[in-house]
């Protein structure tokens, strides 16, 4: 008869073990977050001593955001940071909308923040305004997209 333990023992311990493995698809059992993105849409021109609407689309994986905690667009030129215009936007059929009012001639930092279902993006795109001067023309940049800069608020 204790010539069964041992190997009872083992069989018993492999039944057990297995049924405790881990499920590879395990993960997908959970809900994965997605990330939100946003397609801001500026005017093509934009002269100086104008106000313009500002846009942006809100999405979360294919579906439109249209319950956003917080969208506010934040609007400088550049060199001065310290006059920066804040304009809260408002959810206006599939597009978050406000106005800003460019005064002159030059480059602008439009920043959209935006927070929604615990995640938080902040797209920053460069304008120009008007006329530029050599000394702006030379200092253009490709405008920034940070929509991959995501912040999980848990």
């Amino acid at each position: 008869m204790n010539k069964w333990k041992i190997p009872g023992l083992v069989i018993l311990s492999a039944i057990v073990l297995s049924a405790c493995s881990v499920n590879s698809d395990a993960d997908k059992l959970y809900k994965q977050p997605k990330p939100l993105s946003a397609h801001v849409m500026l005017p093509e021109t934009i002269e100086p001593q104008s106000t313009q609407v500002l846009e942006v689309h809100v999405m979360q994986g294919n579906k439109t955001v249209d319950d956003a905690k917080n969208v506010q667009f934040k609007v400088w030129k550049k060199g001065e940071p310290e006059k920066v215009q804040t304009a809260k936007a408002h959810y206006n059929g599939g597009m978050y909308t406000t106005k800003a009012t460019f005064e002159d001639d030059g480059v602008y930092y439009i920043k959209t923040d935006i927070s929604a279902h615990g995640e938080h993006i902040l797209p920053t795109q460069q304008v120009t305004v008007g006329k530029l001067s050599k000394e702006e023309l030379r200092s253009l940049q490709p405008a920034e997209n940070e929509t991959h800069h995501h912040h999980s608020h848990h």
